[in-house]
């Protein structure tokens, strides 16, 4: 290089990394202020007096206080990397975003600008519709249930020559996407189908998990599923004696039953209660004349206000006989009394039933179909699961796909091990690189996951992905450096606290998410649906949709927009941990102070800290050590707090 060249690229050089160090400082705030000598604080308090507010900064210090309560954060024990924080822009989401009354940029940057907003940086997107997805309503141009190769009944398509994703398109899914990834380039965007189009799939239903239901004296269930929510689904009992007595398990998420002797009329039974509980009473029969009766339990698909789902769960059959004597059948699955019947649609639809294993090929197909037509929007697909819940069989798009193989009623059915040999071949034929994450379903059956992995499947999968309605994310510990693990789905709604959402109570379900599933190995912390209206609004029409959902953000008809807790709480960590950050040790004395750190690829650290301390008086003053430097802080009962400071200040 010449002593000129040497002159001019200097200053050149300079002025590049000036620019590039403007550039990330501009992405994240965590970034913009990384020449402070303080620790900078954003709070969130449970009466909503700070909503992730700055709070005054702090200085560390060299005099640490041995009987104050310490969180010490080590920055060189580095655990997984980030990948992001965010929801699922569903369809609903769409409509909400698309009101004509709001201004939709403004609320956009709220929610993907890491400055103006709280810079959500990952999306976990429906391929078709979810139950978070308008009814159908032709006054509105809604279509109700779709997916991207709906045929007329009794056609398929397995060319897939009538693929489209136009009603994305037509619902504005695709352009807010874009948006999203305008205000946030970083932004990484997983999918994952409720559905593949009804003639891909073979009939099904909640209470015919079981291999031969009636044939095989299984009763209601084998034991893979205790529950049915599909409307006129029904199972039939018939017995010798005088009397019958049915238990069930109640709960917050069931539903209503009809009951019915020898034919007669029906007896509509609730079998919600505001707290979980097996065998309990919930029907008992007239007396009856002595001999053969048949009590016949059927599937209402309706709901009290209070309830989050509407499914039918039984538990246990008492028979008296004519001289008095009871008979108690308390297995309900694989019923010792060989009388069950069971009865069902028996049609393929896109709500429930099975993946019928001829399609393989072709669903694969449908996943590379589906990314080109999204890259072509500019939109790049990260990651997909090949079904959401695999184990969810209540009435709305889903589909049961086992682990492995299995059969249903006699028949072979899909299974995701095999999909997923089938959809690893097709992406390295269409040279597509997106990621195949498996199971994309609750932590309290890990077994599921575990079964794909130990298959000729494991090879191809990138990552496991979970959600949050059932187990505790420990259950990720199992997996964590076996596989990436990511956690995809966790909604609020009118369930949470006892049907009581406060913001306090569901601020804490939000923070001990973040802080539970990222100690835990998690890679994303994604709640549901992004936004919908303040009643949980639009959704499904179908019994097993969520009706009761509550959005990060909720939009009023009349264009107000509210921030959930769900806003606040994922902004804790979104707004400061940017993708690629590594989560770094951070161990507490005291057990209140439930906290999780990250170190940005700056070099800035980020330390979010939740007080579950009950008690309103409950403050808890505490100290953060980083090295040889200390700094203090008193976090209010119930308060969320996220801290960034950078490495010269330890």
């Amino acid at each position: 290089m010449s002593r000129l060249t040497q002159k001019i690229a200097s200053p050149l050089i300079i002025v590049l990394f000036i620019l590039s160090v403007a550039s990330l400082a501009a992405s994240y705030p965590s970034r913009a202020y990384a020449d402070s000598q303080d620790v900078r604080a954003w709070l969130t308090t449970p009466e909503q007096s700070n909503l992730l507010k700055e709070q005054p900064a702090i200085s560390f210090s060299n005099h640490a206080d041995p009987n104050t309560a310490t969180i010490t954060v080590n920055t060189e024990q580095k655990y997984q990397s980030m990948t992001g924080f965010g929801a699922s822009l569903t369809a609903s989401s769409a409509v909400v975003l698309s009101q004509s009354n709001i201004d939709q940029k403004q609320v956009m940057r709220t929610l993907f600008d890491p400055h103006q907003g709280i810079g959500l940086s990952y999306l976990r997107q429906p391929m078709g519709s979810s139950d978070l997805a308008p009814p159908l309503d032709a006054s509105k141009n809604w279509v109700g249930e779709y997916t991207y190769d709906d045929m007329p009944a009794g056609q398929t398509d397995p060319t897939l020559s009538h693929f489209s994703i136009a009603q994305d398109d037509h619902y504005h899914i695709t352009s807010l996407l874009k948006e999203a990834l305008r205000i946030n380039p970083r932004l990484k965007i997983m999918a994952t189908p409720w559905s593949p189009p009804a003639w891909m799939k073979l009939p099904g239903n909640s209470w015919g998990h079981c291999t031969n239901c009636d044939g095989g004296n299984q009763g209601f269930y084998d034991g893979s599923n205790s529950w049915d929510n599909t409307p006129n689904d029904y199972v039939s009992i018939t017995f010798n004696g005088t009397q019958i007595k049915f238990y069930g398990v109640v709960g917050t998420d069931h539903g209503i039953g009809a009951f019915s002797i020898d034919g007669g009329s029906e007896t509509m039974v609730d079998f919600y209660a505001p707290t979980n509980a097996g065998n309990t009473l919930v029907y008992t029969s007239p007396v009856l004349s002595a001999g053969q009766h048949t009590l016949k339990v059927r599937v209402t698909g309706q709901q009290n206000s209070s309830a989050h789902w509407n499914g039918i769960n039984p538990d246990r059959v008492d028979i008296i006989s004519a001289s008095g004597v009871t008979t108690v059948d308390d297995n309900v699955q694989g019923s010792g009394l060989n009388q069950f019947s069971y009865g069902g649609s028996g049609v393929a639809s896109i709500n429930q039933g099975y993946l019928n294993p001829k399609y393989y090929q072709a669903y694969a197909q449908y996943f590379v179909a589906f990314i080109k037509a999204y890259e072509r929007e500019g939109i790049p697909i990260y990651a997909i699961t090949p079904q959401n819940e695999p184990q969810n069989g209540n009435y709305m798009p889903t589909m049961l796909l086992p682990a492995t193989s299995q059969t249903a009623n006699d028949t072979t059915i899909g299974n995701e091990a095999d999909f997923i040999t089938n959809l690893a071949s097709a992406f390295q034929q269409s040279h597509v690189q997106t990621k195949i994450l498996a199971f994309d379903h609750n932590w309290d059956t890990p077994e599921y996951p575990s079964a794909i992995l130990n298959s000729p499947a494991g090879k191809y999968v990138d990552g496991i992905a979970f959600h949050c309605y059932g187990g505790d994310p420990s259950a990720q510990d199992q997996f964590y450096g076996q596989k990436d693990i990511y956690e995809t789905e966790c909604s609020g709604g009118q369930w949470e606290n006892n049907s009581n959402p406060t913001f306090a109570a569901t601020l804490q379900d939000v923070m001990e998410l973040g802080i539970g599933s990222t100690t835990h190995g998690a890679k994303t912390v994604v709640r549901w649906g992004l936004a919908l209206d303040p009643n949980g609004n639009p959704h499904l029409d179908t019994a097993g949709s969520c009706g009761t959902c509550r959005g990060v953000i909720s939009i009023a008809a009349d264009g107000s927009v509210t921030k959930n807790s769900d806003y606040y709480g994922l902004g804790h960590f979104s707004k400061f941990v940017a993708p690629g950050s590594w989560r770094i040790a951070s161990t507490a004395n005291s057990s209140n102070l439930e906290n999780v750190a990250f170190l940005n690829r700056d070099g800035t650290r980020v330390l979010v800290i939740y007080n579950h301390n009950a008690s309103s008086a409950g403050a808890t003053t505490f100290q953060v050590q980083v090295g040889h430097k200390v700094f203090s802080y008193i976090l209010p009962a119930g308060a969320a707090v996220t801290f960034t400071w950078h490495e010269e200040e330890e």
